[in-house]
């Protein structure tokens, strides 16, 4: 999922999504924020309002700059609500309330450069904008352990023993473009989590667009069943009745 935290690390990619410099997003920023406080304090104050303030659902955008770089994307790449929720990892109906209610802030704070693009033809599916982003077309999973040092107690000791690397480790889940870039990070997990593991506890498959090709180890085995309808690319796992098979043809073809 597309979040300010993580692409504002990457400064070039952050600059073709939105058009802005890190400088100009946090000088817009504190443009928009106060404003944007009142107007939520008005919705929430409105007398045909049936719950509580605090009720009712909560979003899935919950710092003021995921909601910025939604609708600067919006308005740069000039995405269909259907392609930013893929991108965002929210439903279409989320969307639409949020642009909704940050174009209204930004009709109070006359911000002239955020002007849909005259003459430019929408991006309607993702297959206009693998075109246009060809980067975003192929993924690479894998996850990564670091060292640390050995756990005082015997249960953490156990939690964050990695069998693979024999030593205690935490691991991380990291996602890249077929330019080697940075499309997403996980939390970071107990060494004794298998890869596959943190990969169904982060919920991947909900991060990556329709049609996405991934690619994978052998450390996967098992996600074409569960998710048939991803686009998987794992190696051939070497079985030991074929490699038995293999060691006798060969031994019988040199008698």
């Amino acid at each position: 999922m597309l979040r300010f935290n993580k692409l504002s690390k990457r400064l070039k990619t952050f600059i073709r999504f939105t058009g802005l410099t890190i400088k100009e997003f946090h000088n817009l920023r504190n443009k928009a924020y106060p404003i944007w406080i009142k107007l939520e304090e008005l919705r929430l104050k409105r007398n045909n309002r049936i719950r509580n303030i605090g009720g009712g659902r909560k979003g899935n955008l919950p710092s003021f700059e995921d909601k910025l770089l939604l609708i600067l994307i919006h308005y740069r790449l000039y995405l269909t609500v259907e392609v930013l929720g893929y991108l965002m990892g929210l439903d279409n109906s989320n969307i639409c309330r949020h642009l909704k209610r940050l174009e209204i802030l930004f009709a109070k704070i006359r911000v002239s450069f955020l002007a849909k693009p005259k003459g430019t033809k929408k991006i309607n599916s993702l297959e206009e904008l693998f075109e246009k982003y060809p980067d975003l077309r192929e993924l690479t999973i894998d996850a990564t352990e670091q060292s640390i040092q050995r756990p005082k107690k015997n249960k953490k000791q156990k939690e964050y023993y990695s069998g693979k690397k024999k030593k205690h480790t935490i691991k991380t889940q990291i996602i890249i473009t077929k330019d080697k870039k940075i499309f997403d990070i996980s939390n970071s997990y107990s060494g004794s989590n298998h890869d596959y593991t943190v990969f169904k506890k982060e919920l991947t498959p909900d991060k990556i667009p329709e049609k996405v090709k991934l690619n994978l180890d052998n450390g996967y085995q098992g996600i074409k069943k569960d998710y048939p309808d991803i686009n998987v690319c794992l190696p051939n796992k070497a079985n030991n009745a074929n490699i038995k098979t293999q060691l006798t043809n060969k031994t019988n073809n040199t008698n």
